[in-house]
């Protein structure tokens, strides 16, 4: 699954590609496209931001089965909160 910067970093290079096309119908493609992932960056961003920290913890670890160390959840916080 993309996180939120991979959709700001595909957005940003849609938007380079425009710049670079004379078509105008490839541009506006391309300028659509790049919205489309900033729209999805911002909603990833929010659904991340909506958990607290000890929400987020708890929930990786419901995912991992409760092995903290295993899968390391304090750096996938640090991670997650980041974004």
């Amino acid at each position: 699954m993309l996180t939120s910067n991979d959709y700001k970093e595909l957005a940003a290079r849609c938007t380079e590609l425009a710049s670079e096309f004379s078509e105008p119908a490839v541009a506006e493609a391309l300028r659509a496209l790049a919205s489309d992932y900033l729209a999805r960056a911002a909603k990833l961003h929010h659904q991340t931001a909506d958990y607290t920290t000890p929400q987020l913890l708890a929930a990786i670890r419901r995912h991992h089965g409760g092995n903290e160390q295993m899968f390391g959840v304090r750096q996938q916080v640090q991670h997650a909160q980041s974004e």
